[in-house]
């Protein structure tokens, strides 16, 4: 027996009361009638639950795992930690993953650490020669124990909270259906307790009955500004629809038509994150669920959301070419993925397995580890140069455990290249790639000339995350040295002396129109009117003139992306004055010297201006790789300041 870590305990009357002060008794009693109580799961299990044996890592016989099996060592060694660790005694929140083995929050009402169900039906479930909890039936307790906790936490419309026990909580539903279905499905391969069955898949068929409900505005309206807690919900109905009635596996169709129009721009092609693009919940989350329920069920509506995503990706991930791998557009909604690393010094994450499922785009031939180098961390595995170790208390959560069902195929490194080789600005093409979300009112270009690849962003601002304005400024054979960063104080914005910023603010075009071959011109302002920002974009370099008319001066900020090699100068007069880090001067410009390019932001009319730098503790990749963000801040003592940035060879 493992004492409780935490005493934060309701009595159960308690946990009633709290539900029928929010949903109120007739709908407690509607929830009694659609599923037994789930309390009733603890009549097959005697308390306490035996605590598991704990693996000795010193006994693995690492010849006995396939490569795909190699990184799920870390949950397999970890799974007696994780068992033995939830509540075991206590009748009234037995199956609670409680002593802190828990990826969220250990409170009482928190289903997201239910999550761990999986993980534990899992090996319970998984055949193979390594695994000594395969049907064993004290593991098998904890898997009844940990779904016991789960139904018990259900709101009766069928939601599953994290934040309160009445709080209905989208993503807490939508990955409850994974994890609690695809752990039902499991057991249904082995056979399992008949009342432990039906009062599980009673509990699914509610929830899924919530979720497919296109009345609940929560899923359907707010839901559709965090999709991949929507596409999560379809996965994992995805996984039990063939233990379901016949009206949920309609509603499952036309949800995913519903969802299919409208869980991602289809002018601009990302799906949404809080109605805007989101580089990480949409690679690591989202993209692996579809391919998760494109394999699981190959139907191809699947497959058109991932294409149309990574079609956006494509003109996104900056290849940077010294091989550190992407530098990321910094307009994520949510959460920040600022670079993306080209290698990983381990195989611990399966996201590329699933994203294989799709390796006919050559984003997901681009994005994935190559073979060669795959092979390499498997091999150093096998051969024991990699320690296994168990996984930290609250690295626990499951989506690193869901195994494809084919083996993966993995590009080569020259099938890596040429997929890198094929984004569209690479190599010496011109081209204007204008995209606008009309739902949510967002505009991008995305303009590419010999001399540059450079992106502004613009529309109404819905969060203060997501930055309006010029994004990045790059070349494919010198990489990015202007890169907006989302969250942060480094984007490419004018600051005014009150603080107004224009990259939180709406923005509206006003003038200007874009050509794929000539030079043209493009202006935004502020929809405040106090910033107008006019974009020239020559073969060879972009203009920028910024205007504040009721304003006397203000400050141009200009994320510098900042290599280990670069060599960072002031331009003072016809001198350049070394920068180490930080440091300032009256200079009429910054000049970055990578390799043999150089890239120069000039002020426009020559003269000069006060201009600092600051290195900022946001960095792009890791090791002899490593690019600090510097912030470049140029004051004006006027209301119009011209500059221009170029990258010669």
């Amino acid at each position: 027996m493992h004492p409780q870590e935490s005493t934060v305990t309701l009595p159960f009357s308690r946990r009633t009361l709290l539900r029928m002060s929010a949903a109120g008794v007739a709908g407690i009693a509607l929830a009694a009638q659609a599923r037994p109580a789930a309390a009733d799961i603890g009549d097959v299990l005697t308390l306490p639950i035996p605590d598991m044996d704990p693996y000795d890592i010193a006994t693995l016989d690492r010849s006995l795992f396939t490569p795909q099996e190699q990184r799920i060592t870390q949950y397999f060694v970890s799974l007696a930690d994780i068992a033995n660790n939830m509540e075991d005694t206590d009748p009234e929140t037995v199956g609670w993953f409680n002593g802190g083995y828990s990826a969220y929050a250990p409170d009482p009402w928190n289903a997201r650490n239910q999550e761990s169900v999986y993980t534990l039906a899992f090996f319970y479930t998984h055949e193979a020669d390594w695994n000594p909890y395969y049907l064993d039936p004290v593991l098998r307790d904890h898997v009844y124990a940990a779904m016991r906790y789960y139904l018990q936490l259900q709101g009766p419309e069928g939601w599953w909270p994290a934040y309160s026990y009445t709080d209905k909580n989208r993503a807490a539903t939508g990955f409850g259906l994974i994890y609690l279905g695809e752990a039902a499905v499991k057991m249904e391969e082995v056979g399992w307790d008949p009342q432990v069955r039906a009062e599980v898949l009673a509990s699914l068929q509610l929830g899924a009955e919530y979720l497919l409900d296109p009345t609940v505005a929560d899923v359907w309206d707010a839901g559709m500004r965090y999709v991949n807690q929507i596409i999560g919900g379809m996965t994992g109905i995805s996984a039990f629809l063939h233990l379901m009635p016949a009206h949920i596996e309609a509603s499952y169709h036309e949800r995913l038509d519903f969802l299919m129009a409208n869980g991602q721009s289809q002018g601009a092609g990302y799906m949404y994150e809080y109605a805007a693009f989101d580089a990480h919940y949409s690679l690591y989350t989202a993209l692996r669920d579809l391919a998760v329920a494109y394999e699981r069920t190959g139907d191809d509506r699947y497959r058109q959301i991932a294409l149309k995503h990574l079609d956006w990706c494509q003109y996104n991930y900056l290849w940077e070419p010294d091989g550190a791998g992407w530098t990321v557009n910094g307009i994520s909604s949510r959460t920040s993925m600022r670079s993306l690393a080209a290698l990983r010094e381990a195989d611990t994450s399966n996201y590329p397995d699933h994203l294989n499922v799709f390796n006919e785009s050559h984003v997901v031939r681009a994005l994935n580890w190559p073979a060669e180098h795959l092979a390499e961390l498997q091999q150093a595995w096998a051969d024991g140069e990699v320690d296994v170790t168990r996984l930290s208390a609250g690295g626990t959560a499951p989506q690193n455990l869901r195994l494809t069902v084919d083996e993966p195929v993995y590009p080569t490194v020259a099938e890596r290249e040429a997929a890198i080789a094929s984004f569209p600005y690479m190599g010496s093409d011109s081209f204007v790639e204008a995209r606008t979300d009309e739902r949510f009112d967002a505009h991008y270009v995305f303009t590419k000339r010999v001399g540059y690849y450079f992106a502004t962003h613009h529309g109404r601002a819905l969060s203060p995350r997501v930055v309006r304005g010029p994004s990045f400024f790059y070349h494919h054979a010198t990489g990015a040295f202007v890169a907006t960063q989302m969250g942060t104080g480094s984007a490419w914005t004018t600051i005014l002396a009150d603080g107004y910023t224009d990259a939180s603010a709406s923005t509206v075009q006003t003038g200007g129109r874009y050509h794929q071959s000539l030079p043209f011109t493009y202006t935004y302002a502020d929809a405040g009117d106090r910033i107008h920002r006019t974009f020239r974009c020559l073969p060879e370099c972009v203009r920028i003139v910024v205007d504040a008319p009721a304003e006397t001066s203000f400050t141009e900020r200009v994320p510098l992306v900042v290599g280990p090699s670069d060599t960072v100068s002031f331009l003072v007069g016809d001198a350049e004055v070394l920068v180490d880090g930080a440091g300032s001067a009256v200079a009429r410009g910054v000049r970055i010297r990578r390799g043999d390019s150089t890239f120069d932001l000039m002020i426009g009319d020559g003269g000069a201006v006060d201009l600092s730098l600051t290195p900022t503790a946001v960095t792009l990749f890791g090791g002899d790789q490593r690019r600090v963000i510097t912030d470049l801040d140029i004051s004006s003592g006027a209301a119009s300041l011209t500059y221009k940035l170029q990258i010669r060879p």
